[in-house]
């Protein structure tokens, strides 16, 4: 879960409680979100600080707590309270480069002199306002050096710890100014679209500030914030996001509670324990959380819930386990797994023949965020056959176009990453010495290789359809979910190994020179067979997953 840390403030805390319920009205995952308060931060020992005098905020050195609070481990956001979000934080994460120690908006920003917000001295400085937002790697090896000792040593100046001194530049990652999007100070058009606003000079909710830039956004949001701790909000138990039996045990529960002496009804607090019983005994299907290794699986505090797995599970009647618990386990009752990792735990269920969920990147429609993900059963992608047509509903709402095949002179070589070929036994590097030397059997044309990166440069600066319009003839990979995306951008594709994309694509490359490329029709229909064997989060929660997937292996 991704944790949010907001600098609070005694003289504004309605602001740090509209950036939250801005953060939160548009979050697709799940976001834990903590509220820097002084003086609990002093009550809990670990912050001792002198007041600085210059401080313009209670939360000017306590920001650096981030990675301490959060066990230097993970990404963590900080942000100021002075800020609203206009859209998915997990489009933020998305635009992050996961190898930074830190990532910002590097601001070039010199405020007029003066005063700002409710009397404080403006002050300038170099980097100014880059830590007002700050994506943090807290496991990056040199922000161990954010102790404790030095966030409140009185010789370790504010200067040094907002310009992140303790780092060299290569380490500060760049994000784009929408993700700090200083109000009367960026343009539109010129800088951009904001994504985070950011009120620095003072917002509406201080009286000389109520007709600043966007001003009508945060009122709107702040309207939203009442809305939602109206006492006289209600919520049905109907309309909570969760399985049906869940909700059956939340009636039970609060049937209970309101009626202990059973005036209107019999029996209702063992009725709930029966009900509790059976839901934790008689589970559909089961989510292993750790790799199959000695030693994998943690326990308690030092474990994460995975959120995707939790969602699935939630939808499909299911719980948790590890590798060590499937000896108890009849081997009827099928396992779900997310992610290559548990390449082990797959193969165990192949040879005791039991069935199993993969879970991992959905083929198409995410962009920067992981809206959808894949599930298949019995094997790493989808797998039923082509001519099994489903509807084309699904796919319409991923907002995906299929271009026609366009001519090219090179050939894309797209292998996975070698731990996705591990799950076969196959080396990364004889695979594309092997693989690009039977290419020059049959052709001259020049081999572009592109090697897997970080999530961050695939969504952002090499995107596999700034690859593909490279002049390129067609595509040649392995598994990798590329050769989906290079038929729907119209280009003939090569799998050498199980892919989703096989029952379209080439696998001869004694072809290579006239591969074959199926019409957009059969494309279009492939793909709309693909988006029912991917779902988003929501439909994993409420069961849209589970009984899709029912449906179609039945």
């Amino acid at each position: 879960m991704l944790t949010v840390y907001i600098g609070w403030d005694s003289r504004e805390p309605i602001a740090a409680e509209v950036c939250r319920h801005s953060i939160l009205q548009h979050a697709t995952i799940p976001v834990n979100i903590v509220m820097l308060k002084q003086n609990e931060l002093r009550v809990k020992n670990v912050y001792w600080r002198d007041v600085d005098k210059l401080a313009s905020t209670e939360f000017t050195f306590t920001r650096f707590l981030v990675p301490h609070l959060n066990n230097y481990e993970g990404t963590a956001i900080f942000m100021d309270s002075d800020m609203v979000m206009l859209t998915d934080i997990a489009e933020l994460i998305a635009d992050v480069d996961p190898n930074k120690a830190v990532s910002c908006v590097q601001h070039d920003y010199t405020p007029p002199p003066g005063m700002k917000m409710d009397g404080q001295q403006q002050l300038a400085y170099p980097r100014k306002n880059w830590s007002s937002m700050v994506v943090w790697n807290c496991a990056h090896p040199d922000n161990k050096q954010v102790t404790l000792d030095l966030v409140n040593d009185p010789e370790v100046t504010g200067a040094y710890l907002h310009r992140f001194s303790w780092l060299k530049d290569k380490d500060i990652g760049l994000l784009g100014p929408q993700w700090n999007w200083l109000v009367d100070w960026y343009v539109e058009g010129r800088d951009g679209k904001p994504s985070l606003l950011h009120y620095t000079e003072g917002g509406p909710w201080f009286a000389n500030h109520q007709k600043c830039g966007y001003a009508d956004v945060w009122n709107r949001y702040y309207e939203g914030y009442v809305e939602s701790k109206s006492d006289s909000r209600v919520i049905e138990i109907k309309d909570l996001t969760v399985p049906i039996h869940l909700r059956t045990l939340l009636e039970d529960m609060i049937v209970s509670a309101r009626d202990p002496f059973t005036i209107y009804s019999d029996n209702v607090f063992e009725k709930c324990l029966a009900t509790f019983s059976k839901t934790i005994q008689d589970y559909a299907v089961v989510g292993i959380v750790d790799a199959g290794g000695q030693g994998d699986l943690k326990t308690g505090k030092e474990l994460k819930m995975d959120a995707i797995l939790d969602n699935f599970l939630s939808g499909s009647h299911g719980v948790f386990a590890g590798s060590k618990n499937l000896l108890d386990l009849d081997v009827s009752i099928p396992i779900v797994v997310r992610g290559i990792a548990k390449k082990k735990v797959m193969h165990k269920a192949v040879e005791d023949g039991r069935d199993f969920y993969y879970i991992d990147t959905g083929y198409f429609g995410n962009a920067k965020t992981k809206r959808y993900h894949r599930i298949s059963k019995n094997s790493l992608q989808f797998n039923l056959p082509i001519d099994h047509n489903c509807s084309d509903d699904r796919f319409i709402k991923c907002g995906v176009s299929i271009k026609r095949k366009t001519p090219g002179k090179n050939i894309l070589l797209c292998p996975p990453s070698q731990k996705a070929l591990s799950y076969w036994g196959v080396d990364l590097k004889e695979w594309i010495e092997s693989t690009t030397q039977t290419i020059a059997q049959y052709t001259e044309r020049p081999i572009i290789i592109r090697e897997k990166q970080s999530r961050h440069i695939r969504t952002n600066d090499d995107t596999i359809e700034m690859a593909l319009d490279n002049d390129i003839h067609c595509m040649v990979t392995y598994n990798s979910i590329a050769a989906v995306e290079s038929l729907i951008n119209g280009k003939p594709v090569f799998t050498m190994g199980p892919n989703a994309a096989e029952p379209l694509a080439n696998t001869d490359l004694a072809r290579i020179e006239n591969p074959l490329m199926p019409t957009v029709d059969r494309i279009r229909q492939f793909c709309c067979n693909l988006a029912y064997a991917q779902f988003t989060p929501e439909e994993m929660i409420n069961g849209t997953a589970w009984s899709i997937l029912q449906e179609l292996n039945s």
